[in-house]
């Protein structure tokens, strides 16, 4: 009896080695919750995007399981920064955040432009030349929190309204309404809420970008994730390099030009 309870004593033990050695080591990553198609957006309530395919199939490849929560962006931001997440998506450099978070080169997932956006009626007036100078004297529309990149973050001598939770259909309304002279986006942005025969009798979106830079995927200083974040670094070097990321990204663009001709009809 006492040799059958010890057999199974050990069947026991090894089994729950057995599992806590296979079992997926969970991330969890923090992101604001706006809609940046194609990199980061709800699609009939789920989370979607190249940001998010790209992370999953990396975390795949390494025996990770990824957990991601939306917030507004201020709060994702101060969470992270508290150490509550592991990891932040979508995320711009700057050296106050660098103190917090683990910016690799390998873990950039985007490069992005972002242009200004007047009404159409307006565009004459508002005339952007390229140089941020010209719109002196103007409301500019910018997310609370938010880095756009250079030049525009720096231009302290713009009028800048800050928005807390700057989703696309806030900031087109505010513009509407001539709350505001000037938002920032893309007629990427614009097309979340309005269709191209909208965006072409309502709006003008300059040529010339305000801003450009690169979004990362950033790792906790405070959880010590440091060595998470390389094995990610490597990981994403490595897809971006291969045929599945060229077959993500034309999957992405196809659903774009879906979504512009439903929107045309």
């Amino acid at each position: 009896m006492w040799l059958l309870m010890k057999n199974l004593i050990l069947v026991c033990c090894f089994f729950l080695f057995s599992v806590a050695l296979h079992a997926k080591e969970t991330i969890t990553i923090v992101r604001g919750n706006g809609n940046y198609f194609p990199l980061e957006y709800l699609e009939n309530d789920k989370l979607t995007g190249i940001h998010i395919d790209l992370i999953q199939a990396v975390a795949d490849e390494l025996g990770l399981t990824v957990k991601f929560e939306s917030l507004p962006w201020s709060r994702a931001l101060l969470y992270f920064k508290l150490g509550k997440y592991d990891a932040m998506s979508h995320v711009s450099h700057t050296e106050e955040r660098a103190t917090f978070a683990h910016f690799l080169a390998g873990n950039i997932t985007s490069s992005v432009k972002t242009y200004p956006i007047v009404l159409s009626r307006r565009k004459n007036e508002i005339a952007f030349d390229g140089n941020l100078t010209s719109l002196i004297g103007y409301k500019i529309a910018v997310g609370k929190d938010y880095r756009y990149g250079q030049p525009l973050d720096t231009a302290s001598f713009l009028s800048k309204y800050e928005i807390p939770s700057p989703s696309q259909a806030v900031l087109t309304k505010l513009l509407n309404l001539e709350r505001v002279d000037v938002i920032i986006g893309s007629r990427r942005n614009l097309l979340q809420v309005h269709s191209e025969h909208e965006i072409n009798e309502l709006y003008h979106v300059f040529k010339q970008p305000v801003a450009s830079d690169n979004s990362y995927l950033v790792f906790s200083k405070v959880r010590n994730s440091l060595a998470i974040a390389e094995k990610f670094a490597v990981g994403i070097n490595n897809y971006r390099s291969g045929q599945a990321y060229q077959l993500l990204l034309q999957n992405y663009k196809n659903r774009e030009h879906s979504q512009n001709t439903q929107a045309k009809q």
